[in-house]
């Protein structure tokens, strides 16, 4: 699980006690200290225009930590990319974006909550299409538009990876209702094999 702007690893696991309780929930903190307190995974960029400002310096050192913390951790713990579900809210939601479709962890599913899409991957020459999507937004969101996650979501099915879309009613924070489709969507994608 990552977390979104101006919080922390701790902050996420408020959700815990309502997924499943056999799920091994591992949270991290962000990489960059917060101008708003807590902390961030984006060095800062122009937040009243971040797409136009948002370059892939900006997430490179939080990728690369990312990326060797979640594959040291696999190792450590014995688990399988095949077991692996990445999951983030708002800069979190990018982070895994960007982790995923990267193609050096291959999670078996990724859910971006309430996030923006970076736009730098869309000039990757290439992405990874094995992981499956369930995409969340609030309707009501405040801070960022529905219309980011309608993006990512087309984005993705033009690639020809699998991508659900799921509008919930709320602002930017997650729901109980969100995470009850959230914790059945996962159930529904878990690997059976023990």
């Amino acid at each position: 699980m990552l977390h979104g702007r101006a919080a922390k690893a701790e902050t996420i696991f408020s959700v815990e006690g309502l997924l499943d309780p056999s799920y091994h929930i591992i949270s991290i903190r962000g990489t960059y200290p917060s101008q708003k307190g807590e902390f961030e995974w984006f060095l800062p960029y122009d937040y009243d225009h971040p797409l136009e400002s948002f370059s892939e310096d900006r997430f490179k050192d939080s990728e690369n930590i990312l990326t060797e913390m979640i594959l040291e951790l696999l190792k450590e713990k014995g688990f399988t990319e095949d077991r692996l579900f990445l999951m983030g809210f708002s800069q979190g939601a990018a982070m895994c974006y960007i982790l995923s479709l990267r193609g050096k962890i291959k999670p078996k599913c990724v859910i971006p909550m309430s996030g923006f899409f970076p736009r730098p991957i869309m000039k990757w020459g290439s992405t990874n299409t094995s992981s499956e999507f369930l995409i969340t937004h609030g309707t009501d969101d405040e801070v960022l538009q529905p219309s980011e996650s309608i993006f990512a979501h087309e984005f993705l099915t033009s690639k020809g990876i699998s991508s659900e879309y799921y509008a919930y009613k709320g602002r930017h924070k997650m729901t109980i209702p969100l995470l009850k489709h959230t914790d059945n969507w996962i159930k529904q994608h878990t690997p059976h094999n023990g």
